[in-house]
């Protein structure tokens, strides 16, 4: 449960988090008035942990220190968010190193100051932005140095911590203590993390083993402009079926009436006032000017109650099937009820353009994975990549693009249409788009070589995540050099035909070479992961 108050004074985005059956209130502001005094002890905290109060002040500062240059293109709120859980999770390492009995030193506080630093918590999941930032365990370096004498000087850090921090020198010692205390925690939950060189070995060589493959995309829209035949005939047949009618995508159009209160008697008054409109709509009255008139839904209103045909899906389901249950053209039989009121329904009618298009996707799906498997199947048999996609081209690149008409402006005649207006016409007309044909438009399948890529690779750019799964499972799972997938993979826009070109797998000699500097990496990895861990239990913990 979170409970949610607002700072005296304050407008800002307020977070709450629970800890240790105690409320954290999250205030992110930072307006000048901030800094009043407020009336209760929970106003008075951004948050309290087992205790402790984290003031707004503590927080603004952290936030400061942090992002001093900026976000990077997170949003305030976000970042005023992870400041203040790094503050938290600080606080939850202070209490466990106290009942540990962990301590911080006056000469471990100077220490830290005479060295110019500031500490910082941010949450140990957040290691990337860490490192983006330039913040070694929350180090953020200030120098408290003379400008001339370059040595440290106790004018210049009293001055700099007012300044950067809003504190004074005794504030600012306690709330470094707090940060060098957590620090000792990390550390100890840290130490005993190590990494055996054989873990190591077997780590690396699944990072760095990698794969090529060559792979053939055979995509619809290539399908649909050069292999499915548009004869009317065969058009006209399958545009009969009920079933086919439903793909075609054409626009929806509907009339909103809300209900006009939750009482029967009230919803009573909202049907008959839609009924009405319904009864003038099968009279033969324009539907576009009644909804216009009429419709309660400002997304469609002044558009004649229309929305694209492809947004359908999006929409509730007694709205999507009534939409189903109609052809192009007809209008729903009855008033139709959601959430959100009566509708009154219309399918717009289907052009031939809309009829041909929902034809040819219905074809192309099931024509796209049999013209893959082809090309799959001529590899296997012993015929070269490049032999068996030109194959496909030539047994499926039956039909001749259409050329398209050229672009440009109009041409205007000048004088009686002499010399000077063909002239004119000529140097108005925009240059002829290229006409391609089936074995030269960039759409049609072709042999292409992937970028070596390991397991968490893209192994071919702008495939689907599952796609991409699919290409790397089949790549390291004993495939062999020159196996071709069993079944077409398929993508966004047809399918997917790939042939294990080379595998190379990481050796202990390419280890030994970079042993050290990879058992550093991997151990570091392991102790954020270690630290991460317990950071997350002790939250899950505090929550219970």
């Amino acid at each position: 449960m979170l409970d949610f108050f607002r700072q005296k004074g304050l407008t800002s985005i307020i977070y709450g988090v629970i800890i240790v059956g105690m409320i954290l209130v999250f205030v992110l502001g930072f307006n000048p008035s901030a800094g009043k005094k407020l009336g209760t002890v929970s106003e008075a905290c951004a948050a309290r942990v087992h205790g402790s109060c984290i003031e707004p002040k503590a927080h603004r500062a952290a936030y400061r220190l942090v992002f001093s240059r900026g976000t990077g293109g997170m949003k305030q709120a976000a970042a005023s968010r992870i400041v203040l859980e790094g503050l938290i999770e600080r606080e939850l390492l202070v209490t466990e190193a106290q009942r540990l009995g962990l301590t911080v030193s006056e000469d471990e506080i100077t220490d830290s100051i005479f060295h110019g630093y500031v500490l910082v918590s941010l949450p140990s999941d957040q290691v990337q932005m860490q490192q983006g930032l330039g913040l070694n365990d929350g180090r953020v370096n200030v120098g408290f140095k003379d400008s001339k004498t370059k040595q440290f000087d106790m004018k210049v850090y009293e001055r700099t911590v007012k300044q950067i921090t809003g504190r004074s020198p005794t504030e600012f010692r306690e709330w470094q203590s707090r940060e060098i205390l957590a620090g000792k925690m990390r550390d100890l939950v840290r130490a005993p993390v190590r990494v055996a060189e054989d873990e190591a070995l077997d780590r690396y060589k699944v990072e760095r083993t990698t794969a090529t493959v060559n792979y053939a995309v055979v995509r619809r829209s290539w399908l649909e402009k050069y292999a499915i035949s548009s004869d009317q005939k065969d058009v006209d047949t399958w545009s009969k079926d009920k079933v086919n009618l439903a793909q075609i995508k054409v626009p929806v159009r509907h009339i909103l009436v809300k209900f006009a209160g939750e009482k029967p008697e009230e919803k009573d008054a909202s049907k008959a006032k839609a009924q009405g409109i319904f009864e003038r709509v099968k009279k033969g009255e324009d539907f576009a000017k009644l909804a216009k008139e009429f419709s309660e839904d400002p997304g469609s209103k002044d558009k004649g109650g229309q929305y694209p045909g492809e947004m359908v899906e999006q929409f509730v389901e007694p709205f999507k099937k009534a939409v189903e249950s109609v052809k192009p053209g007809e209008l729903v039989p009855n008033l139709v009820e959601t959430q959100f009121g009566y509708h009154i329904i219309k399918r717009d009618d289907a052009t031939k353009e809309d009829i041909l298009k929902a034809y040819k996707q219905s074809k192309s799906l099931d024509l796209s994975k049999q013209v893959a498997a082809k090309i799959a199947a001529d590899i296997k048999s012993g015929k070269s990549g490049e032999d068996a996609v030109k194959g496909a081209i030539a047994q499926y690149g039956i039909i001749k693009a259409a050329a398209p008409k050229p672009e440009g402006k109009p041409a205007v005649a000048k004088g009686d249409g002499g010399a000077d207006g063909g002239a004119a016409a000529s140097a108005d007309a925009g240059p002829a788009a290229p006409v391609y044909t089936a074995d030269t438009d960039p759409e049609r399948p072709q042999l292409n070589t992937s970028s070596a890529f390991n397991r968490g690779g893209d192994p071919i750019p702008a495939i689907s995540g599952e796609a991409s799964q699919a290409v790397t499972g089949f790549s390291f799972s004993g495939a062999k050099a020159n196996d071709v997938t069993t079944d077409p993979i398929r993508t966004d826009d047809g399918f997917l035909v790939v042939q294990l070109k080379e595998l190379s797998p990481a050796t202990k000699e390419l280890f030994e070479k970079e042993r050290d500097q990879y058992m550093q990496a991997l151990l570091f990895a392991k102790k954020a992961e270690a630290l991460g861990n317990y950071t997350r239990r002790m939250r899950e913990a505090a929550k219970a």
